[in-house]
């Protein structure tokens, strides 16, 4: 019989943002059932750090919890994708803004490398390496802007937009995009200019939802 893997101590919220970034890359898909045994053995947790992360993440609404049936990934109807999308671009254009000035040399020079390295992956990268260098990039400018409550809200809402079936990166064009975009925020927050990075940042919120509606 298969030994089961060691549980490992984590701070709290940790797990959740695991899980939450496993629905980010659609490990879980939309209207998934998460059970809870399952996400025991596959992130190393006990019974109680799972529930509370579940909990956690039904509060977030990046999961909901059915009475009587359990924990499922939270399924969002076009209106309300578009909502969260429009929300989003209120909440990091301003975050955006905020940053200028905030960031030294050496998270600058971390941003470049993480801007290089998605560059890297874009081109021979799998999707979940892909997706967890765009998660660094981005959180490294949010984590800047000078307001934490701000930098959790946008991850909330990025995070719970994952239950829409619009799918982030929708072909290669929108890969290379988001590449192009990356490198021209870094350029924006070296210059000083606020309002590019502001317009480079709704851009990039908006481009996926586009060439898929557009494709549809």
């Amino acid at each position: 019989m298969a030994t089961r893997p060691k549980t490992r101590q984590r701070a709290k919220g940790e797990l959740a943002n695991e899980i939450a970034r496993a629905i980010h890359v659609r490990a879980y898909r939309p209207g998934e059932w998460l059970r809870q045994i399952d996400l025991e053995e596959a992130f190393q947790a006990t019974r109680f750090d799972v529930r509370a992360a579940l909990d956690e993440l039904a509060v977030r609404k990046t999961i909901e919890h059915v009475p009587n049936r359990g924990y499922r990934v939270t399924e969002i109807d076009l209106p309300t994708s578009l909502a969260i999308r429009d929300t989003r671009i209120i909440l990091e254009s301003a975050a955006a803004r905020l940053v200028i000035g905030k960031m030294d040399d050496a998270a600058l020079a971390t941003l470049e490398v993480l801007a290089g390295e998605f560059s890297l992956a874009v081109q021979s990268g799998t999707r979940v390496e892909q997706s967890e260098i765009n998660r660094a990039f981005h959180s490294l400018i949010y984590d800047h802007c000078g307001n934490p409550v701000l930098a959790e809200t946008i991850w909330s809402l990025r995070d719970r937009s994952r239950g829409s079936a619009v799918t982030v990166w929708a072909s290669h064009q929108a890969l290379l995009a988001s590449d192009a975009d990356h490198h021209a925020m870094v350029a924006a927050i070296r210059a000083g200019d606020g309002e590019r990075l502001a317009a480079l940042t709704s851009h990039h919120i908006i481009k996926d939802l586009i060439e898929v509606s557009g494709a549809a």
